[in-house]
């Protein structure tokens, strides 16, 4: 290797450390793989200190359905009636595990193509990312906005009788839309299976509808053919 070339080697590299220093810190409390048949709460949101610009997401209590925080505003949906869930907004909801980040500006990026997965997503947003010098070795936040031909999430249900709204044999409701605009809100991470992410992929994903009647964890996603603005954290 050239003089010449290993300076640029140590340069990228040490503009890449800065990179991913400077990024919003992103927070875990908890882990999806230690709730066991329990679900033992181990947040209390209103006990988070900084609230603005919080983007954040875990299950609402005992299983009792989702929570996304969605630029310091805390959601959480229930779905205890066959067909039907209900949106809340407070912040005086508890959670199992929780996974956060305060992000105060973004950097936008225009997308096109077809989404036929959730693990299209994760595909694009890791390119972008690496694409613009983000670490991916660092785990971060994102948010995906733009119209969807149709998607599917689903709202967990409890699991215990003695929790509000538990349904024998029921642990989830999903929920299918089409032509619908919102917005999907993710934590993107290569370090965290079982943690915030399933075992299976690295991001975690939450789709919040545009008129906020209806948020949930995103299942499934078909659109073609469509441009969407994807938001990567601003470095500090």
């Amino acid at each position: 290797m050239t003089l010449k070339n290993l300076l640029l080697t140590i340069t990228a590299s040490l503009f890449a450390i800065q990179l991913s220093a400077q990024l919003p810190k992103t927070h875990s409390i908890g882990a999806m793989k230690d709730m066991g048949n329990t679900y033992d709460l181990n947040i209390w949101l209103d006990t988070i200190s900084q609230k603005n610009h919080l983007y954040g997401m875990g299950p609402y209590d005992k299983m009792k359905g989702e929570i996304t925080v969605v630029d310091g505003k805390p959601y959480f949906a229930s779905a205890f009636t066959e067909g039907k869930y209900e949106v809340g907004e407070n912040w005086d909801i508890r959670s199992p595990f929780f996974v956060y980040s305060n992000v105060r500006k973004w950097n936008s990026f225009k997308i096109e193509g077809d989404f036929n997965s959730v693990h299209d997503i994760q595909k694009k947003v890791a390119s972008i990312a690496k694409e613009n010098g983000y670490d991916l070795d660092q785990p971060f936040a994102f948010k995906i906005k733009g119209a969807f031909d149709a998607l599917t999430a689903h709202i967990v249900t409890p699991r215990l009788p003695e929790v509000e709204g538990y349904r024998e044999g029921v642990k989830s409701q999903k929920f299918s839309f089409e032509n619908t605009k919102g917005e999907f809100i993710g934590f993107y991470s290569e370090h965290h299976q079982g943690v915030f992410t399933h075992t299976d992929g690295f991001v975690h994903i939450h789709f919040l509808m545009k008129d906020k009647s209806f948020m949930g964890h995103l299942d499934k996603l078909t659109t073609k053919g469509k441009t969407y603005k994807l938001y990567l954290p601003k470095r500090k």
